[in-house]
């Protein structure tokens, strides 16, 4: 076992002799708070416990990632809540169940997601932590309906060809995978730029299509209506249809298959076409050291006493006399 301090040891040393030396001094000298005195010296160091964070070292596993950069480029525009996917399930139930799908079919690999909705962000830049694109795939939501702009498939277009070309830069000898995750509807009133320069960066991928021709209702995200329907000018409720012609239109730029999203069951064929996942190179492998926390053990006993202490300090204050009391003392 060893100490893995949560703090830097100039500055949990004087910080925690300084409270426990208070504690064992007011101990002492004030006998009719022994009790809540002791009880406070033994929170300060079960805190100084959990604060040096004592660890027993794992055997290093040495981690190997594959020869792929994963990049997903996913819609947050309120369209993707449309109900018309998979039995009357939201757009983006749709791009959780693929991305999973899309990460068990290229395990190992770097994944970097960008999200676009009236802007255009990154989520994840690249990493193997497979953990966290998990993550953020768990928690994906749409954009507030509130702070929608209108929307444009174009939108992550600048920042993606960024990432890609530095990318390819970085990392030569890997093979790069983009899927496209829209509806492909723009609200925007403008046409889409061309997606063709993609195509000079990518070996694999796909552009996923959500949504059908008769459209579904969207319900609001955040604010005091969330969860209600959205409506149009006439009170209707609002319907988001896709576009296919345009998802079929960027595919063929990115040199990429389309595929129409309706069932989370069926294979995403054809984006991995030609692709070969391998190992990187030994020497690109690196150790990861990994522990078994222990702080755990003291936190629990901790809170058990913090409760106490907040329980005491409550029983302590000063009770008011409500009205009826003040007059019958008056009496």
């Amino acid at each position: 076992m060893r100490l893995e301090p949560l703090m830097p040891l100039w500055a949990t040393i004087p910080l925690f002799t300084a409270m426990l030396a208070l504690c064992a001094v007011l101990l002492i000298r004030r006998p009719r708070q022994r009790i809540a005195w002791l009880r406070r010296l033994l929170m300060v160091v079960l805190l100084l416990a959990v604060a040096l964070r004592p660890v027993t070292p794992l055997d290093s596993e040495q981690t190997q990632r594959m020869n792929a950069n994963v990049f997903f480029v996913v819609d947050r525009t309120g369209s993707m809540n449309a109900e018309d996917y998979a039995d009357g399930q939201p757009r983006l139930e749709g791009v959780k169940a693929d991305m999973t799908r899309i990460m068990g079919m290229t395990e190992g690999s770097r994944y970097s997601i960008l999200a676009f909705d009236s802007s255009a962000t990154q989520q994840l830049p690249l990493t193997t932590d497979a953990g966290a694109a998990r993550s953020w795939i768990d928690t994906l939501t749409t954009e507030p309906t509130a702070y929608s702009q209108g929307s444009n498939v174009d939108r992550p277009l600048e920042s993606l060809m960024g990432q890609l070309a530095a990318t390819r830069k970085e990392d030569p000898d890997s093979q790069i995978l983009v899927y496209l995750l829209t509806d492909g509807e723009n609200t925007d009133d403008r046409d889409s730029e061309s997606f063709s320069p993609i195509a000079g960066y990518t070996d694999g991928g796909g552009v996923l299509g959500y949504g059908t021709a008769e459209g579904g209702p969207m319900k609001v995200e955040g604010g005091d209506a969330d969860g209600e329907y959205i409506t149009d000018s006439s009170g209707a409720k609002g319907i988001s249809k896709i576009d296919e012609e345009q998802l079929q239109a960027i595919a063929d730029q990115m040199g990429v298959p389309y595929l129409h999203r309706e069932d989370p069951e069926a294979e995403i064929e054809g984006t991995m076409e030609g692709i070969t996942l391998r190992p990187v190179p030994m020497e690109s492998a690196r150790d990861v050291a990994s522990f078994e926390d222990w702080y755990w053990v003291a936190s629990i006993p901790l809170a058990a006493l913090l409760i106490w202490e907040l329980g005491a300090m409550t029983y302590r204050l000063p009770r008011r006399l409500d009205r009826d009391d003040v007059t019958g003392a008056q009496r």
